[in-house]
């Protein structure tokens, strides 16, 4: 398989260079996306890939619009015999850690790797403690909307193969900086394959463009109308779910949230949504296991 990194970059004169120049030489090929930089983020980015790669100018996609771009790129220099790394143009990934990202994916046994800086030796170091909260409640929504327990959705830094990228739908996609959580949320409620694997955490000079409190809203409730369209996929319209499960999954469902507002005037019916959704993730883990591997389209 051919290693394609993407690297989407906006107003990164400073540590494009680096970025680029220390990626290792197992990757086959590297595209830059310029996403309206007003610096020049283009002209050094070309200079450190020399005939590594391509730097393609985008008009302010977002983040992941630009990974679009670069994916989609990808897949017509190589066609699905590649896997995608997304590495962001501020040095916050470690290059030492690409083989270890992309080894599941070129073996066979994940279609979505994500890196998880909490598996690392070294911890989320240097992270900030507002961003280590942010992925903590993240993380819990993304898990719920996915199907699949995540431990760091927020982290970047992913390898995917070229026969998902074929198989995403491009159509309706997040563009901004909630990707990683859109792509999690919809290859899990579509049953592709994905692992998590420990990497580096680097914070250093580098500037976040995220408005933090419009950016934990929208992508809050992206992910919690997420939840309801994958148990509306799986056991109320969802054909490959066995029939029993699917009654018991949208009974102990609308049962738990039913209790909950009934409880207003009746307080006892408080213990009824606990024991509802402790045995609706037991169900729903079974059947995501079950699921895991089976790309539906």
């Amino acid at each position: 398989m051919r290693v394609v990194v993407v690297m989407p970059a906006r107003n990164e004169e400073v540590l494009i260079s680096k970025s680029i120049t220390s990626i290792p030489k197992l990757v086959d090929w590297i595209i830059v996306i310029d996403d309206g930089s007003t610096d020049n983020t283009k002209q050094i980015s070309e200079t450190a890939l020399g005939v590594r790669g391509e730097v393609i100018a985008t008009d302010g996609l977002g983040v992941g619009g630009a990974i679009q771009v670069g994916s989609v790129e990808a897949l017509t220099k190589y066609g699905t015999e590649c896997v995608i790394v997304v590495m962001a143009g501020d040095g916050q990934m470690d290059p030492a850690d690409l083989p270890i990202l992309t080894k599941p994916v070129t073996e066979g046994r994940a279609d979505h790797v994500k890196g998880n800086r909490w598996l690392h030796p070294d911890g989320p170091n240097g992270m900030p403690l507002i961003r280590r909260l942010g992925t903590w409640w993240l993380s819990r929504l993304t898990s719920l909307a996915s199907g699949i327990q995540i431990r760091d959705s927020q982290c970047g830094y992913t390898a995917t193969s070229g026969l998902m990228v074929e198989n995403w739908d491009w159509e309706h996609t997040w563009q901004g900086y909630g990707y990683p959580n859109w792509w999690l949320m919809e290859a899990g409620r579509r049953g592709f394959r994905i692992q998590e694997v420990p990497v580096r955490s680097i914070y250093g000079t580098e500037k976040s463009g995220i408005q933090i409190i419009k950016f934990f809203a929208s992508v809050s409730w992206m992910l919690w109308k997420g939840i309801w369209r994958r148990g509306l996929d799986w056991y109320v319209l969802g054909k490959e779910t066995s029939v029993w499960l699917r009654i018991t999954a949208t009974l102990l469902w609308f049962g738990g949230w039913g209790s909950l507002l009934l409880a207003i005037q009746l307080p006892l019916l408080l213990i009824v949504p606990p024991i509802s959704f402790l045995l609706l993730t037991t169900l729903d883990n079974k059947e995501s296991k079950r699921r895991r591997g089976c790309v539906t389209t």
